[in-house]
């Protein structure tokens, strides 16, 4: 018995949301420098292809999810249903000389230094954020929106210093183990 699918309409990678992320910047720095009619024929023109793009992706996801694909597909696949194929020889996994695991596949809390450095990078995010605003803007700024573009600094502060953190210690930590394996 086959169950359905639900369709994975919302599915995407970190390329992709940076991607998108990196172009709604553009599009609202664009409605922001340009002046006149072109805001509303880049906001139009920029929901038109976006309701375009979108609409596009649900109704593929849709359409390849549906039990009528997925039955015309499963017999160029060489299954009868959309099931895995089956090896006839079992291999024991002693016999299959694999190379010792490494131990950065484990998981594990990250620790108090990486907690203390996410902390460090948010009160520096903040000092220098709130101090960059206030050089740059100064007067022209309302105390909300300084607080709103001190807080917005102090997170950016706090993901670059969890990112940092985060790599360095899975950089020692393979450090230790490219050392200790070639002893």
């Amino acid at each position: 018995m086959q169950t359905s699918r639900e369709p994975q309409l919302l599915r995407f990678r970190l390329r992709q949301m940076f991607f998108v992320v990196t172009v709604l910047s553009v599009l609202c720095a664009l409605l922001v420098v340009t002046t006149g009619a072109w805001p509303l024929v880049i906001g139009f023109g920029s929901l038109l292809v976006a309701a375009h793009v979108g609409g596009n992706l649900i109704g593929t996801r849709l359409r390849d999810s549906s039990q009528e694909m997925r039955n015309q597909q499963a017999p160029a696949l060489g299954n009868e249903a959309d099931l895995p194929a089956i090896v006839s020889e079992t291999v024991e996994f002693s016999e299959l000389d694999l190379p010792d695991t490494t131990p950065l596949a484990n998981f594990g809390p990250i620790g108090g230094r990486a907690f203390g450095l996410v902390l460090a990078g948010t009160l520096l995010g903040a000092a220098l954020g709130g101090s960059l605003i206030a050089l740059t803007i100064g007067t022209r700024i309302t105390w909300p929106g300084f607080i709103v573009g001190t807080i917005s600094c102090s997170v950016l502060g706090a993901w670059a210093a969890f990112l940092a953190s985060s790599f360095g210690t899975i950089a020692h930590h393979a450090w230790r183990h490219a050392n200790e394996s070639g002893k």
